[in-house]
C-alpha cells in the first residue's frame, strides 16, 4: 500500500506573519522573529494562540529554504535579512 503525504494548510498560515515582520528590512535572528510573531496582533486585535506561533526550528527552515532571505553569520548566531 502506498502512502501519500499531505501538506498541512495550518503550517502555511503559521508562517505567513514572518514575511510581514521581515518587510521592514531589519536584520533579525530566529528568536527575535518568534517573539515578534507572538506580539503581532491578529485582525480582531487579539494576540495569537500558542498553536499559531511557529517554533524557532520552523522559522529557521522557512528562512533557509526561501530565496527572498539572506543569511548573515555573526559568530555562532545566524541573522536573517530580506533581500530587496
Amino acid at each position: 500500500m502506498r502512502v501519500e503525504f499531505v501538506k498541512s494548510k495550518k503550517k502555511k498560515i503559521k508562517l505567513i506573519p514572518i514575511d510581514t515582520i521581515m518587510e521592514d528590512g531589519e536584520p533579525r535572528n530566529n528568536g527575535e522573529i518568534v517573539r515578534a510573531v507572538r506580539d503581532l496582533p491578529t485582525h480582531g486585535g487579539r494576540r495569537r494562540s500558542e498553536r499559531m506561533i511557529p517554533t524557532i526550528m520552523e522559522v529557521a527552515m522557512y528562512l533557509k529554504n526561501n530565496p527572498k532571505y539572506e543569511c548573515i553569520n555573526n559568530g555562532d548566531e545566524k541573522i536573517w535579512i530580506m533581500k530587496i
